[in-house]
């Protein structure tokens, strides 16, 4: 998968999790096995958003990377 795939993935991950949670109701937590659910749909949610921040702080390095790069050839061949 490239990188493009996973940054899609992991953000229909999350907003599919960040879903879930908007749909549940308070009163729903007392029936048996939801406060489990919620817990893992929010840890879900929590771990996509890790992993897109993750994602998005690369791209930004990567992105300061070319800039400097080629703040530099212009700079040198601005000399010349």
């Amino acid at each position: 998968m490239d990188d493009i795939e996973e940054v899609l993935e992991t953000l229909r991950i999350f907003y599919g999790n960040l879903e879930k949670l908007r749909l549940m109701e308070g009163p729903e937590m007392l029936l048996p096995g939801r406060t489990q659910t919620y817990h893992q749909t929010l840890e879900g949610a929590e771990q996509a958003y890790g992993k897109i921040e993750t994602i998005i702080s690369a791209l930004g390095h990567d992105l300061n990377r070319q800039r400097d790069r080629l703040n530099e050839g212009v700079r040198r061949y601005a000399e010349e």
